[in-house]
């Protein structure tokens, strides 16, 4: 809860249009009643600024899809959202980069590119979602699975109010490349995203969807991985009949569900889908699959319980999502990435022992993939006590001396990192 006199003071450095108070709004526990809404990279210093001095904390957030994600909240007066903050600074469709306002959303920014022949290599589960969303928490998409490949620089303001840039629009000149790595996958906690360079890829000369049925089991992974490593495929999804149904009902009635999109050469898009079919039987579907996939990966088709996201050897995914499946996990996996989404039903009420055997389980399986897991979703409850970025191990001294230099005061994002910064 905001005390008055700390929002008169905010609203004095930024006007009262960008401060907005409202029914409280929980989040990880924390009653919310206020949001900073900044219009401007000026406004967004200014705000810091008061925020750091009247020692308030804030739940920085984008386009608000992925709240779920991160640790608790430790504590936080206000939201501060950064969806005020939109709009296409410079558009180069001869050099394909963008300059882009952090509030932005990602569907609009793609149009735009799209007409000038690019396509935005970014494509996160959640309506909504923004440019500066989806580079906090390097977010990962059917298509595209790496954020900080395509950022080429960033504009940042730090808890202090002070505005930073690090990189540039061309990689031949970025001094600060590697900082804009590092504050892409943050979470918000060690500065806020105002605008970033980005860079664009051409469009394919043709892309086409398929549908396939799999044995499950063993033989259907290995087909799976042989599907996705033919070189037009660059969505390569394999989903258990569960899941599939909400994807393709039709083709999940016949076994696991192999969902791909082909993009390229045209000839070489069609000697794939050649072989393709071939070896699989697969069939030309849709390209609202491939949203109907974004919407497993990010389990709105089953709401509730817990999602893991686990990495793993390519050539153990198929290992890693049965014994997942054995355990009573729905799975989601792209076996050429080597990258599994669980999902275990947990009930509304605490229920730890459920947890507890979740988690085991998603332990077990990233040790026998050789990889590790987050908790991408969970509810309040279940994260209290946990660290769903799992144990920082030895990076956790650099961590902590990360945020006492960037953040000392706690402004931004308390609790929500790894170690709980």
């Amino acid at each position: 809860m905001t005390s008055e006199r700390p929002l008169e003071a905010l609203r004095a450095a930024v006007g009262d249009r960008a401060v907005v108070e409202h029914e409280p709004v929980a989040v990880d526990g924390v009653s919310l009643t206020a949001t900073f809404r900044p219009g401007s990279g000026e406004e967004l210093a200014a705000g810091l600024r008061v925020l750091s001095q009247q020692g308030m904390a804030a739940l920085v957030c984008g386009g608000g899809t992925r709240l779920c994600q991160g640790n608790r909240l430790r504590r936080a007066d206000l939201a501060l959202e950064v969806t005020g903050l939109d709009g296409v600074l410079e558009l180069d469709a001869e050099d394909g980069v963008v300059h882009v306002r952090a509030g932005t959303e990602i569907a609009v920014l793609r149009a735009l590119v799209r007409a000038e022949g690019w396509e935005l290599p970014l494509d996160p589960p959640g309506d909504g979602t923004s440019v500066g969303g989806a580079l906090a928490s390097a977010a990962i998409g059917p298509r595209f699975a790496q954020p900080r490949q395509i950022v080429l620089g960033l504009e940042v303001v730090l808890a202090s109010g002070a505005r930073t840039r690090c990189g540039g629009r061309v990689v031949k000149n970025v001094t600060g490349y590697d900082l804009a790595k590092l504050y892409t996958g943050s979470f918000g906690s060690l500065g806020v995203i105002e605008a970033a360079w980005l860079r664009l890829r051409p469009l394919p000369e043709r892309s086409l969807f398929l549908a396939a049925a799999l044995p499950e089991g063993a033989e259907g992974f290995e087909r799976a991985l042989t599907a996705a490593r033919r070189p037009s495929a660059r969505v390569a999804a394999l989903v258990d009949r569960a899941l599939g149904a909400a994807i393709d009902p039709a083709t999940a009635r016949e076994g696991s569900v192999l969902l791909l999109e082909l993009a390229g050469d045209e000839s070489l898009v069609k000697a794939d889908r050649r072989n393709l079919v071939e070896r699989t039987g697969a069939r030309e579907v849709d390209e609202v699959m491939v949203e109907r996939l974004r919407s497993v990966q990010a389990g709105i088709f089953h709401p509730g319980g817990l999602r893991f996201r686990i990495s793993s050897l390519p050539s153990r995914v198929g290992e890693v999502a049965q014994r997942l499946a054995r355990d009573g996990g729905a799975v989601l996996a792209y076996p050429a990435r080597g990258l599994l989404y669980a999902r275990f039903p947990v009930g509304l009420a605490s229920d730890e022992g459920a947890v507890a055997a979740a988690e085991r389980s998603a332990r077990l399986a990233a040790d026998a993939g050789g990889g590790g897991f987050v908790i991408e979703d969970a509810p309040d409850w279940a994260k209290q006590g946990r660290d769903v970025f799992g144990d920082p191990g030895p990076l956790l001294p650099l961590f902590r001396e990360l945020k006492r230099q960037y953040d000392p005061k706690g402004v931004l994002n308390p609790g929500r990192f790894a170690g709980h910064l």
